[in-house]
C-alpha cells in the first residue's frame, strides 16, 4: 500500500510540474503578476485587449500563476484594493500599440508612496525567459 501511495503521488507531481519546454514554445498569451510592494493586494482584475481577467490576492512580494489572454498589450488596465483602498491603472486605448505575441510576461505591479496622501499604483512590464 505504501508504495502504490508513493507512485501515485510521483505520477502527481510529474503531470502537474510545468515543463521547461512550455517556456520555450507557447501556446497563447500568459500574464503573470508580481506584487513589489510592501503591501497585499486584494482583488487583482487585469484587463489588456477584449478580457479581463481575475487575479484574486497576493501577498507582498509574491508572484501570482500565469493566466491566459486571449491578446493583450504591455500595459492594460488594472484594479486592485491595498490597505482598503481601491487603486487603478487606467489606459486611454491601445491604438497604435503592437499586441504582444505568444510568449509568458509578468505586469510588475508597485505603490509610490512618496506623497502619503495620493498612493499611486505603478506597472513595469517584463518579457519571462
Amino acid at each position: 500500500m505504501k508504495k502504490l501511495l508513493t507512485l501515485l503521488v510521483g505520477i502527481i507531481l510529474l503531470t502537474t510540474c510545468a515543463d521547461d519546454s512550455d517556456f520555450d514554445n507557447p501556446t497563447g498569451i500568459f500574464i503573470r503578476v508580481e506584487n513589489a510592494s510592501g503591501v497585499d493586494f486584494k482583488d487583482i482584475f487585469i484587463s489588456s485587449g477584449s478580457r479581463g481577467v481575475e487575479f484574486g490576492d497576493l501577498k507582498a512580494g509574491k508572484k501570482s500563476d500565469f493566466n491566459e489572454f486571449e491578446n493583450a498589450y504591455r500595459y492594460g488596465f488594472v484594479r486592485l484594493m491595498a490597505d482598503g483602498e481601491e487603486l487603478r491603472l487606467q489606459p486611454f486605448d491601445y491604438v497604435g500599440e503592437t499586441p504582444l505575441s505568444n510568449g509568458y510576461y509578468t505586469y510588475k505591479l508597485n505603490l509610490d508612496e512618496t506623497d502619503p496622501e495620493n498612493v499611486r499604483l505603478s506597472l513595469e512590464f517584463f518579457i519571462v525567459n
